[in-house]
């Protein structure tokens, strides 16, 4: 039985229509604005002060929190899933609030949400100066959660200098992170993937990249934080074509994909053990690999091409394909 992610209830493609539709509204808005929607973050300048803004949750990761009684690693992953699209475009986080909104009063899941917003955020060297919790029992199923974050820019990093020639990093990632578990869940419930064998795996919160991309602000060209729609982000960056030669990813993606979704579209919804792909001068790659491996494994994953066009992704099957 093949499983995929439109089937099971998302369709990211109708996602980039609705986004397109709401980015064409807001603009209208714009005074500030240096950086509007579409890229990893929103940015405004306010006397002098380029202001980046970010807000995300953690989707249908929570059900899975719920599932095995365990929240900190949510917290976490809703602290990382800010900062990380921050850092992206170059903005030091500063800080963050969060919005947890509830079925049902519950301090369990509170305190450890909590718990985790704050390990991640001490990890991202940001504070937490507030939140709101709410209880709607006729709105929500479990609980759901977000966060909002704020963070000082000095130089953009959009990709707008991006060339032909220039090498693509990519730093690994911590597992899933918290994308693509609506896709999951259904292979969980028709019992294809072993929540006994996988439950430690699935719950592993996403990697924070800021100390190692502080580390190397200065010396790339632009970050891609990749999440629900994996590689295809990277065209946030750059339209030239891209040529990706991917490292064999963790066990848990070959148990997924194992599990019934097809080849191709792993490689369009998860990270396959890259969480974050850096763009920068061959002459600068050496000494971005040293800066950067103490903090987490990184290598080189590709090369930017001359004409624009797709993605070219070769994958650990010896194949490839294009986004």
């Amino acid at each position: 039985m093949v499983t995929e992610y439109k089937k099971s209830g998302v369709d990211l493609d109708k996602i980039k229509e609705l986004h397109s539709i709401e980015a064409s509204i807001i603009t209208s808005t714009y005074k500030r604005t240096i950086l509007g929607a579409g890229h990893y973050s929103g940015v405004i300048e306010l006397n002098g002060m380029k202001i980046a803004i970010h807000v995300d949750g953690v989707g249908t990761k929570t059900l899975l929190a719920k599932k095995a009684g365990r929240y900190k690693e949510v917290g976490v992953d809703c602290v990382a899933m800010n900062v990380n699209d921050l850092i992206s475009i170059g903005a030091k986080p500063q800080a963050l609030v969060d919005y947890i909104a509830l079925e049902e009063p519950s301090e369990k899941i509170v305190s450890g949400v909590i718990q985790g917003i704050v390990e991640g955020a001490k990890e991202a060297e940001i504070d937490v100066v507030g939140g709101e919790t709410a209880v709607m029992k006729d709105v929500v199923n479990g609980f759901d959660l977000s966060c909002t974050a704020i963070g000082v820019v000095e130089e953009l990093k959009t990709g707008n200098n991006v060339v032909p020639g220039d090498v693509i990093i990519g730093l690994s990632s911590n597992g899933v992170h918290a994308n693509g578990f609506t896709l999951i869940r259904r292979l969980l419930d028709q019992n294809r993937l072993s929540w006994e064998d996988w439950e430690a795996e699935l719950l592993k919160p996403t990697r924070i990249y800021v100390k190692p991309l502080l580390e190397v602000l200065d010396l790339i060209k632009a970050a891609g934080h990749i999440t629900g729609g994996s590689f295809s982000k990277l065209r946030r960056i750059t339209n030239y074509s891209l040529d990706l030669h991917l490292p064999e990813p963790p066990p848990i993606f070959k148990a997924v994909e194992e599990a019934g979704v097809p080849h191709d579209e792993m490689y369009r919804v998860f990270n396959m053990g890259v969480g974050m792909v850096l763009f920068a001068e061959k002459d600068n790659v050496e000494e971005i690999l040293r800066r950067t491996n103490p903090y987490c494994p990184a290598q080189i994953i590709g090369k930017v091409e001359s004409e624009t066009g797709k993605i070219k992704v070769h994958t650990y099957k010896s194949q490839f394909l294009y986004l």
